[in-house]
């Protein structure tokens, strides 16, 4: 049987065996990416373009770290530009005063959330809570804008 070389982020690793390759790739510790070479290959080659291993199915993950039960999924993370969004735009209105000076970084935040979750690779929560800080950012910086236009008409329609 060939002696297999194959390489990871730690270096190049083997020689191993065809069979002991072929365990590695099913327990998921050499993906479809991971480079490696034999005796008479020319160059090192991704291992989904080896013809000797195209008929096995290669797993690209390794199993689930949860122990792989049925009907349970391992949580997925919350997105802390959502949460900031949200905070941001309940505080404004919480205070008051500072509805509009709030309602920017809610909106600012709000934004960067939706964009992180929708360019994630992996699952990521808080589209929710991103979208109620905007709503409450953009309202928050239209009664600001509405109040300062009202005293600026006051202002304006009462001087002589």
């Amino acid at each position: 049987m060939a002696q297999w070389y194959y390489g990871s982020s730690a270096g190049q690793h083997g020689p191993v065996e065809e069979n002991e390759l072929r365990a590695m790739i099913a327990s998921g510790g050499v993906g479809p990416q991971t480079l490696v070479w034999r005796d008479g290959m020319k160059d090192w080659l991704p291992l989904q373009s080896i013809p000797e291993f195209g008929g096995q199915a290669v797993v690209p993950y390794p199993p689930p770290a949860y122990g792989g039960m049925p009907g349970y999924y391992p949580p997925v993370a919350n997105s802390g530009l959502a949460i900031a969004s949200m905070v941001c735009g309940i505080a404004g209105y919480l205070t008051c005063w500072f509805v509009g000076i709030l309602g920017i970084p809610a909106v600012i935040c709000g934004h960067m959330a939706l964009n992180q979750i929708r360019d994630s690779s992996l699952p990521m929560a808080g589209r929710g809570m991103a979208i109620a800080g905007l709503i409450l950012g953009y309202l928050g910086i239209l009664i600001t804008l509405g109040v300062f236009s009202s005293f600026l008409f006051a202002i304006v329609a009462g001087s002589p």
